[in-house]
């Protein structure tokens, strides 16, 4: 999968995804009667947790678009992603959390990564 068929890939799982929809249906709630605290969110607020959290489920999803082609490195899904080193190693930490991905061996020193395959890849919550 070439990069730009891999980010369409992520951006489709991403929009089509359990968290993006729901955040979606729940603006009139959450902006009019309030979260679980009673507290009413400003649209901009609103806005910007959506923002926050399709960004968040993109990257995870491009990773994941990687990790299903076969073991890969942080290294590695740096250099095809762009993604700084230490934000992928906390959306591996996330997605070994939910059992998306797994650590299936060793490449030299580096720790490679799987996806675990037949998992849904609606990756929970912004962390």
């Amino acid at each position: 999968m070439t990069g730009r068929k891999a980010r369409i890939e992520a951006a489709r799982r991403t929009v089509e995804g359990e968290r993006i929809r729901w955040l979606l249906g729940k603006k009139g709630q959450l902006t009019t009667v309030g979260n679980v605290f009673d507290e009413k969110i400003t649209d901009a607020r609103y806005s910007f947790i959506v923002q926050k959290a399709a960004a968040v489920e993109l990257e995870r999803n491009l990773l994941l678009t990687q990790m299903e082609k076969g073991p890969r490195t942080v290294h590695e899904l740096h250099d095809f992603t762009g993604i700084a080193k230490p934000e992928i190693v906390r959306h591996i930490i996330a997605l070994k959390k939910w059992r998306l991905v797994e650590q299936t061996g060793m490449k030299g020193q580096a720790p490679q990564y799987s996806a675990v395959p037949g998992k849904q890849s609606d990756i929970g919550e912004v962390s």
